[in-house]
């Protein structure tokens, strides 16, 4: 193991620069990400249990939305990232969060309620504000998506293509790479997963391959900078 500090990764002296909370409106976007978290513990709902679910996590590209650099200027490859998590339900639910979202982002059903072949998909998001209740950023102000809805296909054809390389974890078929690409937070999210024991994720992760450390690649710094406090406020299931 070499101790040149020059090679240590992580601890960049750039300072982060803060970004400003998006207005409160309607937004173009592209799903970029979408990370299978399989069967999930669920929050408790008027004070009354829920049974696990199988739970899916979306991040959406802004179209239109991009980080600022330390001058304030728009950096156009790198677009703004907002992420979400719900428990998946029959497409028949209609009131469920999963169904809306399915049927904002494939309104014709064209893929047969498949999730898996939605990456790149384009829809509107109503984003808004929340105050975050706890953690270390307790007090601060956040964006979440409060719904989709589905873009006209004039609009749809008009959409800019992704800046970032879309990306899609099954835990059905893992893709170690991939799996080891996310955050550390969503991976032990993943883990969590009630039938995580004995899956064939963790065989991969057991068999050695996992003790290699995966190439440093660039992602959306906001992203990268961003606290799973900072996306999910009280609703963080970590």
């Amino acid at each position: 193991m070499s101790l040149n500090v020059n090679k240590v990764k992580g601890g960049s002296s750039k300072a982060q620069v803060q970004q400003p909370v998006m207005e409160p409106g309607t937004y173009p976007i592209r799903v970029v990400q979408i990370v299978d978290l399989g069967i999930q513990e669920q929050r408790p709902f008027k004070g009354e249990p829920k049974p696990p679910r199988h739970t899916l996590h979306l991040t959406y590209e802004f179209v239109d939305e991009f980080l600022l650099d330390e001058e304030g200027n728009e950096q156009e490859d790198k677009p703004r990232w907002l992420s979400e998590e719900f428990p998946l339900y029959n497409l028949k639910s209609e009131r469920a969060t999963s169904s809306k979202r399915y049927k904002a982002l494939d309104s014709t059903e064209e893929h047969e309620g498949d999730f898996s072949r939605l990456l790149g998909s384009p829809a509107n998001a109503l984003v808004t504000t929340y105050v975050v209740k706890r953690g270390p950023n307790e007090g601060k102000e956040r964006n979440a998506v409060q719904d989709l809805s589905a873009m006209r296909p004039r609009d749809a054809a008009k959409t800019p293509d992704l800046v970032n390389e879309p990306k899609i974890f099954v835990l059905d078929d893992p893709d170690l790479e991939v799996f080891l690409s996310l955050p550390e937070w969503l991976q032990e999210k993943i883990k969590s997963n009630l039938e995580y024991e004995g899956s064939p994720l963790q065989q991969l992760l057991s068999d050695g391959k996992a003790k290699e450390e995966p190439e440093e690649k660039e992602v959306s710094e906001e992203v990268a900078e961003e606290s799973p406090e900072d996306q999910f406020g009280d609703e963080a299931p970590w």
